[in-house]
């Protein structure tokens, strides 16, 4: 018997490395194909080249200023994969694509205890397939972390509540975890998953376990050895003033007033939730009616349903409180859902829930809409917005696909190739994404051809940097050398101020270029480099050259 229990073991065991492969794959195709995405990925790039040029990965910079917007653990992880890859896209952005498989590799170990090996399996597919996950573990952000060392802190704390025999182990990697999540991200890594847990065993009436059996005196130290050390040296170094702007500005400021426009209604969350999950949250509706019939005994006899509800619904509520909405800010109440919807569809299968084939006929019929109406804006709404694109009418197809064989498949009973079929449609869409979509998109993005054309033109020679009424991230990451700052021009009149004896490459709206050139003196000449769509802001940008005259004799 002991064996057999090992053999299985270490086949399964194969089956989790192989989808942790199969989603590195599957992450990391195509990755670096495109320039980096403003306005976050470039501004995590530039500080990190900041860091590296002033050899200090301690103190996160951004254009000669303190750039307090988020801790250090992310920076080192690009940092790790800029040694290997170098300073570019892949380098950027691997880090994330190993984050992602990891956290694939980590649902379907912990869930097989919790749920059983099928659910297990399952919930890895879900999480890896969904329409967010093509974007989220693609991209050089502190997202990826934080999304794993939650879901690591609450099913760890969640295994170590159910299981007595594993408590100790799992209840330190709970709070390890959310050290590692506050390195990340800041105090949301730890006040929420807390929050949550408190809420659970208010519920469950035993929030006694906190301090009885959750293991707090050895948990509360180690949480402090992981996190404390690095915030203690950034606050040393800086004076205070970078966890001052952390703590003030960037967490109880964005909570209390929207930053850099991200502002939504109350809905926002869920909607963006749904479509995140697409194309398995159109199944969400028939999961919440088999929990609302099984209410009764809910609280006492379903722990495992009760967590991962109060996991999804307070991380949703918290951030629907906030003045700033970002959807990348609820990706962590994914997994939660996807579990449940992963027991959902192992509990048809096995036919101990009889789904409603209207409800089936209604989800599928949903995501065909989804596809549809995908294909219709791509093909004409894109293109009157922006002329410069191409239609991409096929964007929708995948889902139409997927959506009318799958429905097929179900009316005939045959649950995992209709599963399967959806999955092949998820990544046919990302394929689509990766291959098709974006590199027209990244074409009307000038800010890495401005900075190859600049590196061509100076070579080794010393240069500045300027804009005016137009930037992006992007700009100074792919045009400036190390930490070489850009000025921000608020006045035309202030542009012979800051002209000398090295070249100034100043960028401005194509429709601004007379006016840059009457306010250069005359000992100076300006050519014009580069004129180039920019789809961010819907207008060409031009690249100016602006240096000092040579004198004839």
């Amino acid at each position: 018997m002991f064996s057999r229990n090992s053999a299985a073991s270490r086949f399964f065991g194969l089956k989790a490395f192989a989808a942790f492969l199969l989603a590195l794959l599957f992450f990391g195709c195509g990755v670096g194909n495109t320039s980096l995405w403003n306005i976050d990925e470039p501004i995590y790039a530039q500080s990190l080249k900041d860091q590296i040029a002033q050899h200090n990965l301690v103190v996160p910079t951004f254009n000669a200023r303190l750039m307090p917007d988020k801790p250090a653990l992310n920076y080192w992880l690009m940092w790790t994969g800029v040694k290997v890859l170098g300073l570019n896209s892949w380098g950027l952005r691997v880090g994330s694509v190993v984050v992602g498989a990891l956290l694939i590799l980590y649902l379907i170990m912990a869930l097989r205890r919790l749920y059983g090996e099928n659910i297990a399996l399952i919930g890895g597919l879900l999480t890896a397939t969904a329409l967010h996950s093509t974007v989220i573990f693609r991209g050089a952000t502190p997202d990826p972390l934080l999304i794993l060392t939650v879901a690591i802190a609450l099913l760890s704390y969640l295994r170590g509540y159910l299981f007595p025999d594993i408590r100790s182990r799992e209840l330190l990697i709970a709070y390890a975890a959310m050290a590692f999540a506050t390195l990340d991200k800041g105090p949301i890594g730890f006040l929420l998953p807390g929050l949550i847990i408190v809420l659970f065993l208010l519920l469950r009436r035993e929030l006694s376990f906190l301090w009885r059996e959750g293991r707090l005196d050895w948990g509360i130290p180690l949480f402090l050895i992981i996190m404390l050390p690095w915030y203690l040296a950034v606050g040393v170094e800086t004076h205070w003033a970078w966890d001052r702007a952390f703590i003030f500005k960037q967490n109880i400021g964005r909570f209390d007033d929207s930053m850099q426009g991200h502002r939504g209604p109350w809905v926002y969350y869920p909607i963006s939730t749904f479509l995140g999950m697409l194309p398995w949250s159109v199944f969400l509706p028939q999961v919440f009616r088999d929990i609302w019939l099984s209410r009764q005994h809910f609280l006492r006899s379903q722990p495992k349903t009760l967590f991962l509800l109060v996991w999804a619904t307070a991380w949703i509520g918290f951030f629907t409180l906030s003045a700033t909405k970002l959807p990348n800010y609820v990706w962590e109440a994914y997994p939660p859902l996807f579990i449940l919807l992963a027991a959902y569809f192992e509990n048809v299968r096995v036919a101990s829930t009889s789904p409603a084939r209207w409800g089936m006929t209604i989800s599928l019929g949903v995501l065909f809409l989804i596809g549809l109406a995908l294909s219709v804006f791509a093909a004409w709404v894109v293109p009157l917005r922006e002329p410069q694109l191409p239609g991409m009418v096929e964007i929708g197809i995948p889902y139409m696909l997927a959506a009318a064989v799958a429905l097929v498949l179900l009316r005939r009973q045959r649950w995992p190739q209709a599963g399967a079929t959806l999955a092949i449609g998820s990544v046919a869409l990302t394929a689509l994404l990766v291959f098709v979509i974006t590199p027209p998109i990244n074409a009307v993005k000038p800010a890495r051809a401005m900075g190859q054309r600049i590196a061509a033109l100076q070579g080794p020679q010393p240069y500045r940097l300027a804009s005016w009424q137009w930037f992006q991230p992007s700009f100074l990451f792919y045009a400036g050398r190390g930490d070489m700052p850009i000025r921000h021009l608020r006045a035309l009149a202030e542009l012979p101020a800051i002209l000398g004896p090295e070249p100034l490459y100043l960028v401005c709206p194509a429709g601004d270029v007379h006016a840059v050139r009457a306010a250069v003196p005359a000992a100076y000449q300006q050519q014009t480099i580069m004129i180039r769509y920019e789809i961010y802001n819907h207008t060409d940008i031009a690249l100016l050259r602006i240096s000092a005259r040579q004198e004839t004799s």
